[in-house]
Parts: structure tokens; C-alpha cells; sequence
């Protein structure tokens, strides 16, 4: 490991508190992997198993959250642990729907359902995945549930039969071919939501992976995923995870990597933007394989901002907006971006994107922190900050429901635990040159002083 000097005084990177992992938190949540089987399991069972209690319907990953609700408070506010922007943002988003629905006569309980399990799903991955033990504990779960829902799409292709409903006695239905083939959904409700999953955790496991074969069998298996469920966005998605990855392995310890990647991708938007006449039509239009694909949702797009423009700021609910005859009107809305606009406004849309960013934007405290100093917490905040990027590109072609919008929760809260860690890391860092340099001063003082009574 590299030394460098700390306020004149030479000394390395190498001293006891600058070791790998020396800024984890002093109470930091240890393992959980207890909470972890209970929220992944949770969230790989088919959101159609359902149980109602009081009226209300639960599915297996929202008993889970609710189960963990409380503790997860009780431990995210503990002594010691900081606040983030994007707690701010996932409260302020949380709260605007239930002021937005309150313009209808129904759609609360809705509202709450949503409310529960984005947040909830945030607030427990606040509480419980924070350190490096707690988020190793993370993968080492995540990895075989990834490969048990890869396996049921694989079972799925060769059965034609969804196994899990068939199982529970269940009739599976609903199947969509793409090119003749089957598009697996897996324990989702859609095709397009596992193949997200698989893009999402091929991230993951591209920098949590410490050798090649690791990386290539649990990579290969998501990627394999991603083919099953015959999705256009998942397989781009999968493709920008697997080119941002190589293009950071190449620039590794470049600081200005990041700056450039973000500057090009600016730089591409502008252009698209000042050429297109429809940017985000145009844009939407080429995350398609399927060109009449690409027409529906693209239409969908113009008839969704006409609609969004008549009621901008608390949108319309649960309730129909269009009228019976307008058939994009009434057709589904393949944008989680505009989904939550149509029910919520376009601020619940600001809250929700401002929470996605603010877990991950760099703040001058964190960019203080050594290049070298655990190259594992690193890597994870990167992973975590590319699944993020991904899961807010493929919601330009997919709303998430049960299980997706518990997940996408889960990740914010991660990334925020980890952006807190590099917060208190920096800090860490801070004290720690200020007791070096004093102790360099007592150092010289003392010398100095035993230099005057020997002279005289």
C-alpha cells in the first residue's frame, strides 16, 4: 500500500487507523443475515400469494417489511448513526402521496400499500445493510436467491408452465412470445421486472466478486436471465453495467474517470435533445427490440404528457383520467416515471429521483478519502450506484409493482447506508491527521525542550 504524507508530517496510509476498513462505524450492524434470507426470500416469492388481514392485502415481501418496520426504526436511530439527504427525500415522497390522493374518494389504502413498501423496503435496508459485514452478509444472500429465480425461469422455459403456480394449484396464464420464444417472468409479475432484477444484480455481483470464476458463473447466470425474459431494457441494461465496468477496471485509480463518463453522457443527451424534436420519444423508441414495441410506447409517452400537463401536480390517483374512447389513454403505462406522475404529480417524480441521486452524489467529505483505503467498500458503492442508473433507465420502459418497487427501495437505502459510511469514514480521516499533526508537534516541542536544558 501507498504512503503519503499527512500534513508535512510523512506519515503512510499504512498507520493502524488507515488500515482497510478502520472508518467502519463503531456500531455497525454486523451481519443480519437473519434480516437479509427473511427480505430476499421475501422478495423472490410471487407477489400473487396473498393473505388478508383486516381487509388488507399482504404479500410475502410486504409481511416481511412490516414485520421489520419497527426494529429497523429502533436501529436506524440509534446513537451514532448520521442522517442523508435521500431520508429526507424518501419521507418527503412518502407523504406526497397521501396528500396527493387525498383529492379522490378512494385510492388511500393504495397509496399506503406503495407508501409501505418503497419506504418500508428503504428504511430496513437503512437499518440493517450498513458496514462492510452487513453488506457482504447482503451478497452472500443474494447470490442464491438469484440463482433460485434464474433456475424457476429455466424450469419455465421447458415446462411452458409456470411452476410456482402450478404448485399452489394455480392456473398460469398470460404468457407472451417474443421470436418464438418464451419470455420468462419467473417469480415476478413480469418479464421485464426479472429481467431488470437480473440486470441489476449482475451489477452487484460484477464487484462484489473477488475472482474471475466467481464473476463469470454468477454474471453469466444474470446475464442468462436477462436473455430468458426477452426484454429490450434489461439486455441494454445489462450491456451499459457490463461497459461501465470495463471502462473502470481500465481507468482504475483515475479520479477524473467518473467526471468524464458523466460529462459524455451529457454531452450525448444534449445532442439528442437538440436534434430530436421529441427527445424522450426518441429516446424510449430505441430501448426496443421490437419496433411496434417502440411505437406503443412511444405514443403512449405523448398521450401520458398530455394528461400529466392537465393535472401536474397531484396527478389523477388510482382513478381513471381518459376517456372510454382515448385507447392510449386507457392502456397500460410502461414508465414507472409516468405512472407516478399520472397518480401523484410531477413532484412525487422529483422527491423520488432526487432520493435515487442524493444516495450516491459525491459530497467534498467522502472525496477526501484515500483511493486505496478498502478497496471492497469501494467497489460496492459503485455497484450499488450503477443498479440505482439502472433501475432509473429501464423505468423509462417499465412501471415496477410488489416486489420491483420493494426492491428499488432496498437499493436506495443501501447506497444511502454506504454514501453514511464514507461520511463518517472521511471524518474518521479528518481526526486522525489533526491527533498526527499534534502528536508531530509535541514531537518537535519536546525536542526542543530537551535541546535548551542540554545547552545549558
Amino acid at each position: 500500500m501507498s504512503s503519503y504524507g499527512l500534513n508535512g508530517s510523512g506519515l503512510a496510509e499504512s498507520g493502524p487507523l488507515l488500515q482497510a476498513g478502520a472508518f467502519e462505524r463503531k456500531n455497525a450492524t454486523g451481519s443480519n443475515g437473519w434480516v437479509a434470507w427473511l427480505l430476499l426470500v421475501g422478495c423472490a416469492m410471487p407477489s400473487y400469494m396473498t393473505m388478508f388481514v383486516g381487509g388488507a392485502k399482504f404479500i410475502p415481501a410486504r409481511i416481511v417489511i412490516s414485520l421489520l418496520m419497527i426494529p429497523a426504526l429502533a436501529q436506524l436511530f440509534q446513537r451514532g448513526r448520521r442522517l442523508c439527504a435521500s431520508d429526507f427525500f424518501v419521507c418527503a415522497a412518502s407523504a406526497w402521496m397521501f396528500v396527493a390522493v387525498l383529492q379522490t374518494d378512494q385510492g388511500s389504502s393504495s397509496a399506503a400499500a406503495l407508501v409501505l413498501e418503497f419506504s418500508g423496503g428503504y428504511i430496513v435496508a437503512r437499518a440493517y445493510f450498513s458496514g462492510r459485514q452487513g453488506l457482504e452478509t447482503f451478497v452472500r444472500v443474494l447470490k442464491p436467491v438469484t440463482a433460485a429465480i434464474v433456475a424457476v425461469a429455466v424450469l419455465e422455459h421447458l415446462t411452458r408452465h409456470n411452476v410456482v403456480a402450478a404448485l399452489m394449484g394455480l392456473q398460469s396464464t398470460g404468457y407472451e412470445y417474443r421470436y418464438g420464444l418464451l419470455r420468462a417472468t419467473s417469480t415476478f409479475p413480469h418479464a421485464i421486472l426479472f429481467g431488470s432484477f437480473c440486470a441489476v444484480a449482475g451489477a452487484i455481483f460484477l464487484y462484489s466478486e473477488r475472482s474471475f470464476l466467481g464473476r463469470t458463473l454468477y454474471c453469466g447466470l444474470c446475464l442468462f436471465g436477462c436473455v430468458l425474459s426477452m426484454s429490450s431494457a434489461p439486455l441494454m441494461a445489462f450491456g451499459i453495467v457490463l461497459s461501465v465496468y470495463f471502462y473502470d477496471q481500465m481507468l482504475r485509480g483515475q479520479r477524473w474517470r467518473w467526471h468524464a463518463l458523466v460529462a459524455s453522457l451529457f454531452m450525448f443527451l444534449g445532442i439528442v435533445f437538440l436534434a430530436a424534436n421529441k427527445p424522450f420519444s426518441w429516446i424510449v423508441a430505441n430501448l426496443t427490440l421490437d419496433p411496434a414495441t417502440g411505437y406503443f410506447r412511444v405514443a403512449t409517452w405523448e398521450s401520458a404528457s398530455y394528461y400529466i400537463d392537465l393535472s401536474p401536480y397531484v396527478g389523477y390517483g388510482f382513478g381513471s383520467y381518459a376517456s372510454p374512447d382515448d385507447f392510449f389513454g386507457n392502456a397500460s403505462v410502461d414508465s414507472v416515471w409516468l405512472t407516478l406522475a399520472l397518480r401523484f404529480g410531477i413532484p412525487l417524480v422529483i422527491f423520488i429521483l432526487l432520493a435515487n441521486i442524493a444516495a450516491f452524489f459525491p459530497s467534498r467529505r467522502t472525496a477526501s478519502i484515500p483511493h486505496g483505503l478498502d478497496a471492497y467498500m469501494r467497489n460496492m458503492r459503485t455497484a450499488f450506484t450503477l443498479g440505482l442508473a439502472m433501475f432509473m433507465f429501464v423505468g423509462l420502459t417499465v412501471h415496477y409493482w410488489n416486489n420491483s418497487w420493494i426492491l428499488w427501495g432496498i437499493w436506495i437505502g443501501i447506497r444511502a447506508s454506504l454514501k453514511e459510511d464514507s461520511v463518517a469514514a472521511a471524518e474518521s480521516l479528518v481526526l486522525y491527521r489533526q491527533e498526527m499533526a499534534s502528536a508531530d508537534r509535541d514531537l518537535t516541542v519536546g525536542h526542543v525542550t530537551r535541546g535548551l536544558y542540554a545547552s545549558r
